[in-house]
C-alpha cells in the first residue's frame, strides 16, 4: 500500500520533505480526511522478523511509539484525531484537517509520506 503513492520525497533546509498523496491534498482542502502516515525512523525500520531477537523488536517498537508521540505532539493545537496507532509498523492512522496538513507537510524529520486511509475492498 505504502509503495503506491507516486512522486520522490525533495528537500528543503537540509531534511526530506514527506510525499503528500495529491488526494489528501484536496479532501483536506474541503475538510477532514482520514490518512496513513509512514512514519520515518531512526535507525531505519526492520520488518520483527529480520530483528535478531526479543530485545530488539522491544527497542522498534519503543522507537516507534516515541515518533508516534513526538508526530502527536507537532500536531498539537491543530484539528486532528487518532484512528489507529500500531505498534510494530512505523505507521499511525489519523482523521486531519488543512491545518493538521500543513503541519505533516513540514514535518519531514518524522513523516515520510501521507496517503489516503480508504477501504480497499467493498463490504458484502
Amino acid at each position: 500500500m505504502l509503495a503506491q503513492c507516486a512522486g520522490e520525497p525533495g528537500t528543503a533546509g537540509g531534511g526530506p520533505l514527506p510525499v503528500i498523496d495529491p488526494a489528501v491534498r484536496t479532501a483536506a482542502g474541503a475538510g477532514q480526511v482520514r490518512v496513513v502516515i509512514e512514519l520515518r525512523m531512526t535507525p531505519p525500520f526492520t520488518p520483527e522478523g529480520n530483528l535478531p531477537g526479543p530485545a530488539a523488536v522491544e527497542a522498534q517498537r519503543e522507537a516507534i511509539a516515541r515518533t508516534q508521540e513526538a508526530l502527536l505532539a507537532r500536531l498539537a493545537g491543530t484539528k486532528f484525531s487518532i484512528s489507529h496507532q500500531y505498534d510494530g509498523l512505523p505507521l499511525i492512522s489519523l482523521a486531519i484537517g488543512a491545518d493538521a496538513l500543513a503541519r505533516l507537510d513540514a514535518a519531514g524529520d518524522l513523516v515520510v509520506r501521507v496517503l489516503p486511509d480508504a477501504k480497499r475492498f467493498p463490504q458484502s
